[in-house]
């Protein structure tokens, strides 16, 4: 209880006392409020991991046709070079077509010369390397023609692969603009798809045939 003297300075007293009181009220009113509003509101919650990013197709015969069909996956890239190599398949001797690709193009960078930028396109047919600058159609695979891939262990968005025409073979190698790997999964499964669709109308034989890719 506050106590308070009598006179103008008593009532003085009393009245700063009062006013004492009447902020405590006004301040403790006010946090219960703040409290209850709280209260009211409904507790945030962390995002749950797996809702922040769009889940993965599952790899269906139907969704592979679709995205495979007509012009096919595009991606950008950079042609590093391409040589005659000697046999349709063969670790080594890509490794060493590879190596060969990479002095070269080392060799030219020293003169100012860079490597040709490209779109790569894989579709159910064939494999496309388009310039990026004039649109050119610079090279068109067949898929049943890839008889090799190679993925280049030091550089992981570069890769090969070795395209057989005519009793001669080609290695062509291209450095992605990201990773290698989806677009080698890309020649993988659009080789599937693709034996898939003749399998009705090819003899058995060409059923049967399949492409050395890397596991």
């Amino acid at each position: 209880m506050i106590q308070c003297s009598r006179g103008k300075n008593g009532q003085e007293q009393r009245r700063k006392a009062s006013l004492k009181v009447s902020g405590k009220q006004q301040l403790y009113f006010y946090f219960i409020t703040m409290k209850t509003e709280d209260a009211s509101q409904p507790a945030l919650r962390a995002p749950i991991q797996g809702k922040m990013f769009k889940r993965a197709h599952e790899k269906t015969a139907a969704y592979l046709a679709q995205r495979f069909q007509g012009e096919g996956v595009r991606y950008k890239a950079k042609l590093i070079g391409v040589d005659e190599v000697s046999e349709a398949h063969d670790d080594k001797m890509c490794l060493d077509s590879m190596m060969k690709l990479k002095g070269q193009e080392h060799a030219a960078r020293q003169h100012g010369l860079h490597k040709q930028r490209v779109w790569l396109k894989v579709s159910d047919t064939c494999v496309q390397i388009i310039d990026e600058r004039s649109g050119v159609l610079e090279h068109r695979h067949e898929l049943q023609k890839i008889t090799f891939m190679k993925k280049d262990d030091s550089e992981p968005r570069a890769f090969s692969y070795v395209y057989g025409q005519d009793r001669t073979f080609k290695l062509f190698f291209i450095k992605m603009a990201n990773l290698a790997d989806p677009v080698i999964e890309d020649f993988k499964d659009a080789c599937q798809i693709a034996v898939l669709e003749k399998s009705d109308t090819q003899p058995a034989q060409v059923r049967s045939r399949t492409w050395t890719l890397p596991q």
